[in-house]
């Protein structure tokens, strides 16, 4: 177990986390703020692909979307937690659908979905978001003076 923490602390720091921090530098938002609004993207993403899956499952997720979307509107900021469980078995579901396309197969919307979702996941593990360096401007004054 402790392998598959580290292999996932690795992914966050690596793969994950300078994204998010560019984006959320970007955008002025908080890693909170950026974990919410993914998940609302996600909700918005599974809603769209699930025309055909009856009214049923439908008006689940519509109501999801709208509970996140009212998270996302109303309490961007607060602090919220990412379960490594979780995460694990989302990564253990985005392995099979890209075995399932590494093997021929199409590239399925439950892929896409599954990385929002770790985007969003691995957002909530940042502790702080850096202050963004400003570049330096060159300008033809500074030059001719040098």
């Amino acid at each position: 177990m402790m392998i598959l923490t580290r292999l996932d602390a690795w992914l966050g720091m690596n793969l994950f986390h300078p994204p998010i921090i560019l984006l959320c530098q970007l955008t002025r938002q908080t890693q909170y703020a950026m974990y919410r609004a993914l998940w609302f993207f996600a909700c918005c993403h599974a809603t769209y692909y699930a025309k055909d899956d009856g009214w049923g499952w439908a008006a689940f997720l519509w109501l999801w979307t709208i509970i996140t979307f009212i998270s996302a509107a109303f309490t961007p900021d607060v602090p919220t937690q990412s379960f490594g469980l979780f995460r694990f078995f989302v990564w253990s579901m985005l392995v099979i659908d890209l075995i399932g396309i590494a093997s021929g197969g199409a590239l399925h919307s439950l892929a896409i979905r599954n990385l929002i979702i770790l985007f969003a996941e691995y957002a909530a593990t940042i502790k702080a978001i850096p202050p963004r360096r400003k570049r330096e401007r060159r300008t033809s004054a500074k030059e001719a003076r040098a």
